[in-house]
């Protein structure tokens, strides 16, 4: 009699890791179906029709996934906003970005092949193009030296340039002039900027002059646009800032849909200057303390 109580309780227990055991097995059932249906939808909107898209696939189940694309049967696939772009054109041929040829791997038509293989491949006989990466938190996410696998199919045949295939090539093009093909913004306030001009930070896109003054760097004069205090001006007006009146200074590449065009391209960059008059004047309740600074007080 004294022990029943006891028992009831060990009852209660054993079912309750018994529901607890039920529920996981569960789970992980449900997760095991919808990753197959994840798979067969993917098998089904890439079916494996060329040896390019049979590594992909294979690729894919190996915590790899896709990072840009262009595919034969998506022609009104958008661009997928994602950087690096690892592989560019240069002089109407393919090539890997300077920054990324020790990190990637190539394929031609489900082969590895060498660099200078892909240099000899011309957008108009590139028939679809896969850049993959690997995924750094995987289930079994090993360490990867080559993080990215350029996988290009070919044609024997000519191509047309469409409109999703022009989009796509002009985008491999601003790639090899631009790291941020998408546009990129940046923010410095005073001693962000002491920093970056010390250093020649070409994020800036201005230098410092020997009297301390700001000056658009001579790489960017002729493709920027320049505004103080929200006023646009000539770019030599830059010089008239100086670095102490600095209260904020923003800079911004715009996306290469604006710049890399034939018809009326904007500027590739934008230079805004706010700035902070009184600080330019000696004041006892303003110093300067940074050691990239090495003016008057």
């Amino acid at each position: 009699m004294m022990n029943r109580p006891n028992s009831g309780r060990s009852i209660w227990i054993r079912y309750a890791l018994l529901g607890l055991v039920l529920c996981i097995t569960t789970l992980f059932a449900c997760r095991h179906k919808a990753d197959n249906r994840e798979l067969n939808l993917r098998h089904n909107t890439l079916p494996a029709t060329n040896p390019t898209r049979a590594m992909v696939l294979e690729l894919e189940e190996k915590d790899w996934y896709c990072h840009l694309s262009l595919q034969n049967n998506r022609p009104d696939n958008p661009l997928w906003k994602s950087e690096p772009i690892v592989v560019v054109v240069q002089n109407n041929q393919l090539a890997l970005a300077d920054d990324y040829k020790a990190e990637t791997l190539i394929y031609i038509n489900g082969k590895a092949a060498s660099e200078a293989a892909l240099q000899k491949i011309s957008p108009e006989f590139v028939d679809e193009v896969f850049v993959l990466r690997k995924l750094e938190y995987g289930s079994d996410a090993a360490y990867e030296p080559k993080p990215y696998r350029v996988l290009i199919q070919t044609s024997p045949n000519l191509l047309p340039f469409t409109k999703s295939r022009s989009r796509f090539f002009t985008l491999l093009q601003a790639a090899a002039v631009s790291k941020h093909p998408f546009g990129e913004t940046y923010s410095f306030n005073m001693n962000q900027l002491l920093e970056a001009t010390f250093f020649h930070n070409k994020n800036a896109l201005v230098e410092r002059t020997k009297n301390q003054h700001l000056k658009l760097s001579d790489e960017f004069s002729d493709k920027t646009d320049v505004y103080i205090n929200g006023i646009p001006v000539k770019p030599e007006e830059v010089t008239s800032v100086h670095v102490r009146e600095v209260a904020r200074l923003y800079t911004r590449e715009r996306p290469f849909t604006d710049w890399f065009r034939a018809d009326q391209p904007s500027s590739r960059f934008e230079l805004n200057i706010q700035t902070a008059p009184k600080r330019a004047k000696r004041d006892s309740s303003y110093y300067v303390f940074s050691p990239f600074y090495s003016g008057d007080f």
